[in-house]
């Protein structure tokens, strides 16, 4: 090292020459497998089992959506048709504004803060050694756009060459998501546009969705509007698949190269803290706590985000408790902004015809919409001294937390009730969400002191199993009434009363 009076500089002659990334991934995984305590035919057994499972959840999926496949090109309503012309205009701006928000909150290049203090603030390559994480993710991303075309045009009766050709240029498609995200994450504006960019692609996905539950009378045959197919003969549209893969094949390679050769742009703390957030991930996972995994990703947005101007608060006890609640909600408008795209869900539905599956797919919807609005309940509960600090009991500070996603659920369902068909449809709909959402929020951490239970898995704590099923059950209570046809009457008493239990019976803390 200099020893001058301006800054350090690293010299070759001190140290010797700086290695290569592959000598030094090499040199690491001599290390590593010297000191592993498993032998070959250890790890052979379990990869083994991960292959024969994979192998027959295969099997199974494939003989399922092949049977479903015959039976939607069987339908010879014109509606059917319109339907397989309109999902390409839902399903891909969503499957590109989720790829952009998933990956763009994980990195979608990362590394571990071991790997980021040991190595990535050496002078070696920073662009080599990001490289092997660089390629998973682009591997994920493709096996991600192929299998959600796959079954999203299978399931509409496309043709399997039509379905062929939908998975390929889905998969590239999916593939210059994820360049693009590389090239947004070297920096924060490009972050941010790209996030922006995602959620105008939710409205675009909208549009089409409205329009298909806005038609519901059939025009013309199936026959008729799938006769410029018919006339397609098979080996043509085999040599049409094949040179659209080819194709697709070199701009997806001249795609990943590209944006592969600007890895060594990528700052330390961008890279880092995408790994933390996939420890924290993976931790949640492992408990099975889904809430545990909201928190993470909540958590990870207000350090990002850092400081906020404070507001004055207004009224006093429970109104000002509500009234900050209020501007929380505020504070993170894009929840809202997504919570009010996913009203796509029920009217694209409704417009499929399948109306026994638009109350179940609301409530699935409107749970996904409130849910993300009940940080302040979640904090509430997982925390003694706060609850002691505020001065009130655990039940009334629920019911207070509660207002302002209450609110929200209201206006979600009354938003929702063309497609619902009736005002009490719309009520159990939004009784399920928010009871559903409250009891996920509120629910404590699963217990690990009672008996294990073996399983093949190694022993399990009985507890974990209903840790996922929180929130949902509910759910499903408040719309049973809907789902076996009963009357209106039941359909609005059966979820009052699951809510006035839910805020009546004090939840129990951790």
């Amino acid at each position: 090292m200099s020893t001058a009076d301006g800054p350090v500089v690293f010299d070759p002659a001190d140290f010797g020459a700086i290695p290569s990334s592959r000598s030094l991934r090499k040199w690491m995984r001599k290390v590593r497998r010297g000191k592993a305590d498993r032998t070959v035919w250890q790890q052979l057994e379990d990869i083994y089992v991960i292959v024969f499972a994979v192998a027959m959840l295969g099997a199974t999926g494939g003989n399922v959506l092949v049977n479903l496949n015959d039976k939607s090109a069987a339908c010879t309503s014109g509606s059917c048709s319109w339907l397989l012309d309109t999902v390409p205009y839902i399903l891909v701006p969503l499957l590109v504004s989720t790829m952009l928000r998933v990956l763009l909150s994980i990195g979608p290049v990362s590394a571990s803060r071991a790997t980021g203090f040991w190595l990535l603030a050496t002078p070696v390559d920073r662009g080599a050694l990001l490289r092997p994480s660089y390629r998973l993710v682009v591997v994920v991303a493709a096996v991600v756009g192929a299998g959600a075309a796959v079954i999203g045009w299978a399931l509409f009766g496309a043709a399997w060459s039509t379905v062929g050709e939908a998975a390929v240029l889905t998969t590239v498609l999916l593939l210059f998501t994820t360049c693009a995200t590389v090239w947004a994450q070297q920096t924060a504006r490009r972050s941010r546009w790209a996030i922006w960019i995602a959620d105008g692609l939710l409205v675009v996905a909208a549009v089409p969705a409205l329009l298909l539950a806005l038609r519901h009378q059939p025009t013309g045959t199936f026959e008729n509007q799938m006769l410029p197919f018919e006339e397609v003969s098979s080996s043509g549209a085999d040599v049409r698949l094949l040179v659209i893969g080819a194709l697709a094949l070199v701009v997806a390679v001249v795609l990943v190269i590209l944006a592969g050769r600007t890895l060594g742009r990528l700052s330390r703390q961008t890279v880092i803290a995408g790994g933390d957030l996939l420890a924290g991930l993976a931790g949640a996972a492992i408990t099975l706590d889904v809430s545990l995994l909201a928190d993470v990703v909540a958590g990870r947005h207000w350090r990002l985000k850092g400081r906020l101007k404070s507001r004055r608060g207004r009224g006093a006890n429970a109104v000002a408790m509500i009234h900050r609640e209020f501007l929380r909600v505020l504070r993170w408008p894009r929840r809202l902004v997504i919570g009010f795209a996913l009203l796509v869900v029920p009217y694209a539905v409704a417009g499929t015809g399948y109306d026994v599956l638009v109350p179940i797919a609301a409530g699935l919807a409107g749970f996904g919409a409130v849910r993300p609005l009940m940080d302040g309940l979640r904090s509430v509960c997982r925390s003694t001294g706060l609850v002691r600090a505020l001065g009130l009991e655990l039940r009334e500070l629920r019911v207070i937390m509660s207002v302002v996603p209450g609110a929200f659920a209201v206006l979600w369902a009354t938003l929702a009730e063309p497609a619902l068909g009736s005002p009490s449809v719309a009520f159990a709909v939004a009784a399920g969400m928010l009871t559903g959402a409250v009891r996920q929020a509120s629910a404590r951490p699963p217990s690990y002191s009672g008996p294990l239970v073996a399983s093949p898995m190694g022993a399990i704590p009985p507890g974990l199993f209903s840790t996922p099923m929180r929130g949902f059950d509910l759910l499903l209570i408040c719309l049973a009434p809907v789902l076996l046809g009963l009357s209106s009457t039941w359909i609005v008493i059966v979820p009052a009363i699951i809510l006035m239990l839910l805020f009546a019976i004090p939840p129990k803390q951790s």
